[in-house]
């Protein structure tokens, strides 16, 4: 079956609104190298501890979301249809940056007015005409091409615009500190790592972060010095190691992509103040500001295991092992922290707060997991977080530990009792249960309601004319509660 499942609108509030995070957005007219370069400079810039950059694609809906338009194509190459979407944006207060000509034809022209100053003349290719937003922030800027080898005059733009402060700034990497409740594994992890890494100096072991050029030192720590463990002894030996960093591209990436830390031992977590290029489904992106949880844990479990022939279960585990979790650290059991299926973590009136990504490759014997949750907890942006819902600051290592436990714990129930009971508690916590839908099976569609979750872990609804009912793969559908919609994604 194609099916798409439509929910009966509702109004959202204020507040739910602005449940996804702003958007940047690039047009480029669909130039790949184009956009990766422009996009790889803004994320040196600006970071990701607001905005998303992403593509624009002028025939997709994209203004809700959008903060900044950055147009980095000659405005004699934009198409009419676009030119038309553009100045209606810019007319309803949508922030736009030109690189690589001004055009007078996007604007009206009672938006054009001298510059107030000279330091805004550095910023225009023709200073005599620079449109102004209301108040301090411009609502449109002008630079020409050369300001992507400018980067304290990009950097300058961006904050007249608004999308910047001065106090931020890009990001450095910063080292991988390494844990364990055992000196014993400690060092053979270290060993293992300093192994498969070429270093001049014995003493110092550095390992190349993925997606970036730089290389950040790997540091031996007493368990002493962290918390982590403290909170985790309900879980036996679940990790083995634990890695603490400030600032990394991606947890997700370092044990999944980069295996040198995940095959260095049995079970392996790392968790990061901050994230500069975190991971979603697919291609989506994660932000990850200062004050959120990025955790990932890699393990491996055996073919005996009964989860590696229920591995759909996997996202689902993590996602109420986040849940259990943030409702005991908060010490608040009806806080209204609810799952979306298949692996997100909403309020009860649907913002999203955090997800999962489960990452998996089957060997002869045994299975590869890796494990990667993002929550807001302690942050203001981009929506809200777990302190915005208590009331209190919350401890990002306590909650992650937890959520590790909880996880573990999880695994082993399931592999003793199997499905049943975990489905039954599953849905206790998720948005879903008995909502009405509608399926549309091609040109015939009919009203149905959502059930459950069948034993393959798919999503299960019942037909309401004949009884009969449907399972919906989570791999391949999308779940959009914002936009009332559940659809297949097309191949």
């Amino acid at each position: 079956y194609l099916i798409t499942f439509v929910y009966p609108v509702k109004c959202l509030n204020s507040q739910a609104m602005s449940s996804k995070p702003l958007n940047i957005l690039v047009y480029c007219c669909k130039n790949s190298l184009r956009f990766d370069s422009v996009s790889e400079l803004l994320l040196k810039l600006i970071g990701k501890s607001k905005y998303t950059i992403t593509a624009l694609d002028e025939t997709q809906p994209w203004q809700r979301y959008c903060s900044l338009v950055v147009v980095a194509i000659h405005p004699q190459d934009i198409p009419f249809s676009a030119t038309g979407q553009l100045r209606k944006f810019n007319r309803d207060g949508g922030k736009i940056l030109s690189l690589g000509g001004y055009f007078t034809s996007l604007l009206p022209l009672d938006s054009f007015r001298e510059p107030p100053g000279p330091c805004l003349d550095e910023l225009c290719s023709t200073p005599s005409q620079l449109p102004i937003g209301q108040g301090k922030e411009k609502s449109f800027i002008v630079l020409p091409v050369s300001a992507l080898n400018e980067h304290s005059t990009l950097t300058k733009a961006l904050g007249e615009l608004g999308i910047i402060s001065e106090k931020e700034c890009s990001m450095d990497l910063h080292p991988l500190e390494v844990y364990s409740r055992s000196s014993i594994i400690l060092d053979k992890f270290i060993d293992s790592v300093k192994q498969q890494v070429p270093t001049l100096d014995h003493n110092v072991v550095k390992i190349k972060m993925p997606s970036s050029d730089e290389s950040v030192p790997v540091i031996k720590k007493s368990i002493k010095e962290t918390d982590f463990f403290k909170y985790i002894n309900d879980a036996g030996s679940f990790p083995e190691i634990f890695i603490k960093s400030k600032t990394v591209t991606s947890t997700q990436d370092l044990l999944w992509s980069n295996r040198i830390l995940s095959s260095a031992a049995e079970s392996v977590a790392i968790l990061a103040d901050v994230q500069i290029k975190g991971k979603g489904r697919g291609a989506n992106q994660w932000i990850s500001p200062l004050g959120a949880m990025s955790l990932s844990f890699h393990f491996t479990i055996t073919e005996t295991s009964q989860i590696t022939r229920k591995l759909p279960f996997l996202q689902y585990i993590a996602a109420l092992a986040t849940v259990d979790a943030i409702l005991e650290v908060t010490e608040m059991p009806h806080l209204p922290v609810r799952i979306k299926w298949p692996n997100d973590i909403y309020t009860s009136d649907g913002i999203k707060i955090g997800g999962v990504l489960v990452n998996c490759g089957t060997n002869r014997n045994s299975t590869n997991l890796c494990v990667g949750i993002g929550l807001n907890v302690n942050n203001a942006d981009p929506t809200i977080s777990i302190s915005n819902l208590s009331g209190r600051d919350v401890s990002v290592v306590q909650l992650a530990s937890r959520i590790c436990s909880f996880f573990f714990n999880e695994i082993l129930i399931f592999n003793e009792l199997g499905h049943e009971q975990f489905i039954d508690r599953f849905c206790r916590v998720w948005l879903h249960q008995d909502k009405k839908v509608k399926i549309s099976l091609g040109r015939i569609s009919c009203d149905a309601i959502i059930k459950s979750i069948d034993k393959d872990g798919f999503l299960s609804v019942q037909n309401v004319s004949n009884g009969d009912f449907v399972s919906v793969q989570p791999d391949g559908n999308s779940f959009d509660m914002m936009e009332n919609l559940i659809a297949v994604k097309k191949s």
